[in-house]
């Protein structure tokens, strides 16, 4: 049955236009970059089930004892998840390029830290921790954590992982857990909003628990209000495991996601796949998986006070560093240094913070990056405050310097914290004469 719900979900899109044209519903009414409408009158249709946040008990208990109510063969599908050996392997496509798709859009900020919601039996949070990400999974079924605990195990081992995987595994829906404010650099729904209870809420603990200028990605099929045949079969899988069957209208969502303080909605067109040559003049909405309006696939951001930091990936970092005298007290090993930053780039830099990456701090080295015989100063400063593009700092420094490294050469660079040193994406290290 599970399989046969996502059958349903894989209506064509060409399909969809049909019924939403016979319903009188306007495609244009949602541009791609949907942070461009100002539009927040409450939509006519909002979601399949309409009083699910009365019934929020009722709808948790179910999530709980989901796995309970499968089939033998259903129970086993959550072990190979997305491994579907039908033929096409039409649940493993579809699942395999929504999530890979949202991913390359998202942006996250390399080795970030991610909320998964709805993580189930755990293929996205092995994709995520192989990665290179540390997660946070929310799921309120016990079963499916200890399934998902099983194939992190077995992934540790089978990718060589150093130490354990970097995931804590919560048993507890979004609109109640008590995750940390300002936390993450992203929450990931892949599959998933659909399930959530009472959206109101659950987006609001999104909102919160995101670090200002962190990403929210949504991947998952929308509600077109008279589809009967998906409709039905959302009402079929609600009838045999009792978990909530709930999708989103495109409008209502985006509605929400405003109502809630997210900015920066843009939403896509899903294409998948390698296209014939002689295709290469159709158009995007022609050969789309999914439009921006019968699926809810997109990302919003919590709104931040820079434009871009050192965390964003895309956006360019570069300093110049300008060495303003600098003295070696060879009895105490330790170097004194004034120096002069100029932020050259596109990115904000910011001050030390309590998550542990992404802030930005002064390091003295010698020997090359990534070789044996890196050497460092004791220890690294952080910046005296945060340092927007265009603005300079001059800042006084001490190290101590380890025996019998006196002679040099020795560099100034900088350290965007467990993502990257400065000198490897454009920015110049500063020698330093004692």
């Amino acid at each position: 049955m599970m399989r046969v719900l996502q059958e349903a979900r894989r209506w064509t899109s060409t399909a969809r236009r049909r019924l939403r044209r016979a319903l009188g519903l306007d495609l244009r009414a949602l541009s791609l970059d949907s942070s461009n409408s100002e539009r927040q009158t409450m939509p006519r249709h909002r979601r399949f089930v309409s009083d699910s946040a009365e019934r929020m008990a009722f709808y948790i208990q179910a999530a709980q004892d989901y796995v309970a109510r499968l089939s033998p063969d259903d129970q086993a599908w959550l072990y190979r998840k997305p491994y579907d050996c039908s033929t096409g392997h039409p649940a493993f496509f579809d699942e395999m390029y929504a999530l890979m798709n949202l991913l390359r859009v998202m942006g996250i900020t390399p080795r970030g830290h991610i909320l998964e919601v709805g993580s189930g039996p755990g293929w996205v949070t092995e994709i995520l921790v192989a990665l290179g990400y540390s997660v946070d999974a929310l799921e309120p079924s016990e079963t499916m954590i200890a399934v998902a605990g099983e194939r992190l195990e077995a992934a540790r081992n089978h990718f060589h992982l150093q130490g354990a995987p970097q995931v804590r595994f919560y048993a507890e829906p979004i609109e109640t857990c008590g995750c940390p404010t300002d936390q993450y650099d992203a929450v990931l729904f892949h599959a998933a909003l659909h399930h959530v209870v009472d959206e109101v809420q659950g987006l609001k603990q999104c909102f919160r628990v995101l670090r200002p200028g962190g990403v929210l990605g949504v991947s998952e099929g929308a509600w077109v209000p008279g589809d009967k045949y998906w409709e039905e079969k959302n009402n079929e899988a609600m009838r045999l495991y009792g978990a909530l069957e709930n999708p989103f209208t495109a409008e209502y969502l985006d509605y929400v996601l405003k109502q809630t303080g997210f900015v920066d909605i843009r939403r896509y067109y899903m294409v998948n796949g390698l296209f014939p040559a002689n295709m290469g003049d159709r158009l995007v909405s022609e050969v789309a998986s999914y439009s921006p309006v019968n699926g809810n696939n997109l990302v919003a951001r919590k709104p931040s006070p820079y434009a871009a930091t050192t965390r964003d990936p895309n956006a360019h970092t570069e300093a110049r560093i300008e060495i303003l005298a600098s003295t070696l007290d060879r009895s105490a090993g330790t170097a004194t240094i004034r120096v002069r930053l100029l932020n050259r780039g596109e990115t904000t830099w910011l001050a030390a913070d309590h998550s542990g990456f992404g802030w930005v701090s002064i390091a003295l080295r010698r020997g090359e990056l990534g070789s044996a015989d890196l050497v460092e100063g004791e220890a690294r400063h952080r910046l005296a405050r945060t340092v927007e593009p265009g603005e300079a700092i001059e800042q006084d420094l001490a190290f101590r310097l380890p025996p019998g490294t006196y002679e040099g050469p020795w560099l100034l660079d900088l350290v965007n914290e467990e993502i990257f040193w400065f000198s490897t994406r454009g920015t110049e290290a500063a020698r330093v004469h004692f």
